[in-house]
């Protein structure tokens, strides 16, 4: 994908070949050390600088690491930001949204239980209340 179509409201980085990783983690809104994380965990495999071997990202890097926070954010589980990954790859759209969509099914019924939950924890603390 272009840097154009990444990062169209990113005047700062229109002349740019190559990113930090901290600039990566500024864009993104999340930690080096999550970044470094992913990279562990397969996730994303930025460049290395040939001389230095720092980390060198690219506006496909900065866009990977993008779909990674909000898909994890959402699903908690790296297991389902590997499979929306892989899928987008693929360009399998189709599949892609269906794992966003059972994820955020998935979220709306753990919020309801903790809604449940809280309710359940309240009445306790009432009944408990008025024996003392």
């Amino acid at each position: 994908m272009s840097a154009s179509l990444v990062l169209p409201q990113i005047p700062r980085f229109s002349d740019r070949n190559y990113f930090t990783i901290g600039d990566v983690a500024r864009e993104a809104n999340v930690s080096t050390s999550a970044i470094r994380h992913w990279e562990k965990e397969g996730l994303i495999t930025p460049d290395r600088h040939k001389d230095s071997g720092f980390r060198i990202y690219n506006a496909s890097d900065i866009r990977r690491v993008l779909i990674i926070r909000t898909v994890q954010k959402a699903a908690y589980s790296l297991n389902i930001v590997r499979e929306v990954l892989a899928d987008l790859e693929k360009n399998n759209m189709a599949q892609a949204k269906e794992i966003t969509l059972q994820s955020l099914a998935y979220n709306d019924y753990a919020l309801e239980e903790q809604v449940r939950g809280i309710a359940a924890l309240q009445n306790l603390l009432d009944v408990v209340s008025k024996l003392h």
